[in-house]
């Protein structure tokens, strides 16, 4: 532990761990407290096993901290399993079954930590985060524990939305496009916006499901909600770039909500989705010139989309 405060304190590595002291340090886990545990696999997340064996045979001591009560001891244990994987990985297909077999032992564990209390789950969640961007396939059959409860409070829920982006797929797409749209409908407005942004990334994400998720995104704007509708034609917008004249038949029921569009971000997509497709909007002149009867003073983001429109 102050080793780790010193190396912290003065910013150069102070514990070179040889093969005397790794032995030494992987003994004395079985022995020191939680906290000890702790900075002992810190300690061993920094070393570089020489090659997969000796990569393997650190793993399967440090294994069994995947069980224990607190949850630092699990996520330090889990930082140790992921950076020796790497190790296996690089050491080629022969590894690739003892990957598999890690992957799925390393699941349960995390899924465990999110029974914890809100502050705990929310430091999960963030480093669950960066896990699933390196290693979607240690959870991606687990999604559904990552679905918000009604008494989440809002900062577990936006980590939870975040992570359930990165695990969706066309298996779970529908099941997913359930929970966001009726996620869409609360009332903490920052999450509904979030809910339905998420929509739009999983229709930029999954060309299969765009048309699936876009019927969800016209479902929404039917309620009428402003910053829901607002929200919607952000998003519609990002889908249009990535699937360009593929989905135009929906723009006439955007136009059809112009008026309630009054925040600077979804005016600039509005104006981008009508100068885009001017040619097939009967009267697209009409509907830039209701935007420049207020040019001076609009935002700059939608006085520059405006000049490009307009050319």
């Amino acid at each position: 532990a102050a080793l780790s405060e010193i190396a912290e304190t003065s910013g150069r590595d102070v514990m070179k761990i040889s093969a005397s002291v790794l032995q030494k340090l992987l003994a004395a886990l079985n022995e020191c407290t939680e906290w000890g545990q702790v900075f002992i696999l810190d300690s061993l997340a920094k070393y570089v096993p020489g090659d997969a064996r000796e990569a393997e045979g650190i793993i399967e001591r440090v294994t069994p901290r995947l069980q224990h009560a607190n949850s630092a001891v699990v996520m330090s244990a889990v930082k140790v399993i992921l950076s020796y994987m790497d190790v296996m990985a690089a050491g080629g297909g022969a590894n690739a079954e003892n990957i598999r077999a890690l992957t799925r032992k390393l699941a349960p564990p995390l899924v465990t930590l999110l029974n914890s209390e809100p502050e705990i789950q929310y430091v999960a969640l963030r480093n669950i985060n960066l896990i699933v961007q390196k290693r979607p396939s240690i959870l991606e059959n687990e999604i559904k524990v990552f679905f918000c409860k009604y008494n989440d409070p809002i900062y577990v829920k936006m980590e939870k939305l975040e992570i359930i982006i990165k695990l969706v797929s066309e298996k779970n797409i529908d099941q997913v496009l359930l929970e966001l749209k009726e996620y869409a409908t609360e009332v903490d407005v920052d999450f509904v916006r979030k809910s339905v942004s998420a929509i739009g990334r999983c229709a930029v994400k999954l060309e299969r499901a765009a048309e699936r998720c876009i019927g969800v995104l016209l479902e929404l704007i039917q309620t009428k909600v402003n910053y829901v509708v607002q929200e919607s034609v952000i998003v519609i917008k990002d889908i249009f770039r990535r699937y360009p004249n593929r989905y135009e038949s929906i723009i006439a029921t955007l136009c059809d909500n112009l008026d309630t569009l009054d925040e600077p971000q979804a005016k600039a997509s509005m104006i981008w989705i009508i100068g885009e497709y001017a040619e097939r909007i009967d009267n697209a002149d009409e509907l830039l010139e209701t935007f420049l009867e207020t040019f001076e003073e609009e935002d700059p983001t939608v006085q520059l989309q405006l000049l490009t429109a307009t050319v």
